[in-house]
């Protein structure tokens, strides 16, 4: 068989694809690689590959919408929790706050200065009224706030001036303004101060009421006098005659009775007197001195005793400070006091014989 023959002309020496030498055209190769490739991506087999194509992109399309749908479905379906049972526990408001133990200072006034330089028992005006207020504002109780200088006021100006220690004339000149505009009220006499209880100073001569630890009431008073005085007791029938020095003692006391209106006691009559330590009372009385003058009873103005017991409770505490304590000088006892005399003889009546001489 003959074999068609190279053209020289259009040949070339090149190595050939498997590595040897040899004639090797290179039109017809690259003839061969288009015959090849337009064997392998005929119209069919590309439009398969095409389907192909878009059926693999549905399906991921496909696969990921159906993951984000169980994703979202598994987010919108509801949690269920299952609580712990509740026990119903009643919360109670918080207590109140406890009163201040410290004693609560008034604010200082401006009050204006007394007419002349000095107001007193007769005085009148708005002066007058402006003073009261003040003292009623510090709980020194001046009566009515009128602008009428009475008893009232010059009882409430003498606790003043005595707390201050001052000479108590009952008057109220430039020192007792500045004392009224600048009172701050003293510290407890005891050492274990109770909230509601009555503090007698025996050296002042001023009683002191306290309600929650504050100042309620104070005022001026006349305690026992020293002096040496005797009674007879018990109060009916006495089987004794006492004498022993008018003196208040001192001590931790209380409250225990309460007699409204005037009271008969060995000694004279008491007004509206509560009794703290046996037959020693405080009491109203018409006269309160500003020096000590009593029995041993603590006097206060009459128009306090009106509502003093109000303030005060049995079982209160009174502490009184300062005194001396009681001294019983003597002790008489009391005879029988004699039977009443014999009835005597009945006169005999008209035609009636006389009575035998006895």
């Amino acid at each position: 068989m003959d074999f068609p023959r190279a053209d020289r002309r259009t040949s070339k020496r090149t190595c050939a694809p498997d590595g040897g030498s040899g004639p090797y055209d290179d039109r017809r190769v690259g003839d061969v690689r288009s015959s090849t490739l337009s064997r392998v991506f005929r119209l069919p087999v590309i439009v398969s590959l095409f389907a192909a194509a878009l059926l693999v992109t549905g399906i991921a399309f496909a696969g990921t919408a159906l993951r984000d749908t169980k994703e979202t479905a598994v987010r919108a379906q509801p949690t269920t929790t299952t609580a712990a049972p509740t026990t119903t526990t009643t919360t109670l408001p918080p207590p109140p706050p406890p009163p201040p133990t410290d004693i609560v200072q008034p604010p200082w006034a401006a009050l204006p200065p007394p007419p002349g330089g000095v107001v007193g028992p007769g005085s009148r005006g708005p002066e007058v009224q402006a003073y009261e207020q003040r003292l009623a504002d510090l709980h020194f109780d001046p009566g009515p706030i009128d602008g009428v200088y009475d008893q009232k006021t010059v009882y409430a100006v003498h606790a003043l001036q005595k707390l201050n220690g001052a000479n108590p004339t009952g008057r109220i000149t430039e020192s007792e303004v500045f004392a009224l505009n600048w009172f701050q009220y003293r510290q407890p006499l005891v050492d274990s101060p109770e909230p509601n209880r009555t503090e007698v100073d025996i050296t002042s001569q001023t009683l002191t009421l306290y309600e929650t630890y504050q100042p309620k009431l104070l005022t001026t008073i006349s305690s026992g006098s020293g002096e040496n005085y005797c009674y007879d007791t018990p109060r009916d029938n006495p089987t004794s005659h006492v004498c022993e020095d008018a003196n208040t003692p001192s001590g931790r006391f209380t409250f225990y009775e309460f007699r409204k209106g005037w009271d008969k006691s060995p000694l004279g009559q008491l007004y509206n007197p509560y009794y703290f330590n046996k037959g020693i009372a405080v009491h109203g009385y018409e006269s309160v001195p500003t020096s000590p003058a009593s029995h041993g009873c603590v006097r206060i103005p009459m128009h306090i005793s009106e509502y003093f017991h109000d303030l005060v409770n049995r079982g209160d505490v009174v502490h009184v400070i300062g005194g001396k304590a009681g001294n019983i000088t003597s002790v008489t006892p009391l005879e029988p006091s004699p039977g009443p005399p014999p009835s005597p003889e009945p006169i005999p009546g008209p035609g009636q014989p006389s009575p035998p001489p006895q």
